[in-house]
């Protein structure tokens, strides 16, 4: 397999897309250094405050010191980088270095699931915020600029088959598969303090598993939901038609 060293991954997700599930998988692996939804904290809070074991947490308050920080954490190891998508990315991503020369996940999950997640959390969330038109964008931005090929996880497959579908990422990147990274200790992660009321399913999960939601209010049942599934739609099956032979 593939040397880790130095090499840089970002996964881009749409909010509520059991992208933080592949986050512990990732943290789980042990020799990673993770970021955890950098540009989103930036454009919603005006900075990133970067924590990890060992050091003192470190705030970045703009996308040129980040993409400067990941260059410095680079240098002694690889980094796994999550970002949600609430957000339009591509004017501080045009031309970045961050951009051409991470190696892109995509993860997608069917809108309906996602928005009734999100809702569920966040009844005030807006049509943008559901994140597939942006990411869609972030996808064009990458298959323009970035050195190598971006890759896709569906969310669905990673919940049925973590195992298969963890093992697909690793052979599909250069990774040495480790079986181990599939378990891990249950609890908050430091890295993601300011939204952890978003990730109680990962912080009381040890492993990927299915996990039965009934929501009251639903894409199925409720107009503006049904509405923000409509305009999100046409992006998801985008992407889905990219994705042909590359998704995990």
């Amino acid at each position: 397999m593939t040397s880790t060293a130095h090499r840089l991954f970002v996964m881009w997700a749409p909010p509520r897309s059991l992208s933080t599930a592949f986050v512990r998988v990732m943290a789980a692996r042990g020799d990673f250094t993770i970021l955890h939804e950098p540009l989103c904290d930036l454009a919603a809070c005006g900075h990133f405050v970067h924590r990890r074991a060992g050091a003192e947490p470190r705030r970045l308050d703009s996308a040129a010191a980040l993409f400067e920080h990941v260059e410095r954490l680079r240098r002694d190891g690889p980094v796994f980088i999550k970002d949600t998508c609430e957000y339009d990315y591509r004017e501080v991503l045009d031309g970045a270095g961050y951009l051409r020369e991470a190696t892109h996940i995509f993860m997608l999950r069917e809108p309906a699931s996602v928005i009734n997640s999100h809702y569920h959390i966040n009844p005030e969330m807006r049509c943008e915020d559901v994140g597939y038109e942006h990411l869609a964008r972030v996808y064009d931005l990458v298959r323009m600029q970035a050195a190598a090929r971006p890759l896709f996880i569906d969310a669905e497959r990673l919940v049925l088959d973590p195992a298969g579908t963890v093992e697909r990422f690793c052979d599909s990147t250069g990774l040495t598969h480790l079986p181990e990274s599939l378990r891990w200790e249950g609890g908050h992660l430091d890295i993601w303090e300011r939204t952890k009321r978003w990730h109680l399913d990962a912080a009381n999960s040890n492993c990927i598993a299915p996990i039965e939601r009934h929501y009251a209010v639903r894409v199925d049942n409720h107009e503006q939901l049904r509405g923000f599934y409509q305009a999100n739609r046409p992006f998801y099956d985008y992407l889905c038609q990219q994705a042909g032979s590359v998704r995990a």
